[in-house]
């Protein structure tokens, strides 16, 4: 029983810390929102009008090989793990939270 104590404190703290982390960033970069919004819909209408090609299909597929291709690596199990997720869950809500 206490050879799995230290990995699972060592998770809830690792995903405490990401938490905080990405809610604060997630927190900062919200203030673009909007440029970044108006650049997608921008692009949208390009798309729409043909004054661009852009091929969501190959998009797609790309985006998918990608997420294949680090399956592997273990990221699957790191965000199935109950203890990070639990954790970094926490830590996000703090990041969002937190006064500037």
């Amino acid at each position: 029983m206490d050879s799995l104590v230290g990995p699972i404190i060592f998770m809830l703290i690792i995903g405490g810390i990401a938490g905080y982390f990405i809610g604060y960033l997630i927190k900062k970069i919200s203030h673009f929102a909007l440029i970044i919004g108006i650049f997608v819909f921008l692009l949208m209408y390009l798309v729409y009008t043909k004054s661009i090609n852009l091929d969501l299909g190959e998009l797609g597929a790309t985006v998918t090989r990608f997420a294949e291709s680090l399956a592997p690596l273990g990221l699957t199990g790191l965000v199935s793990s109950a203890p990070f997720v639990g954790s970094f869950v926490v830590g996000l809500v703090f990041g969002l939270k937190s006064v500037n």
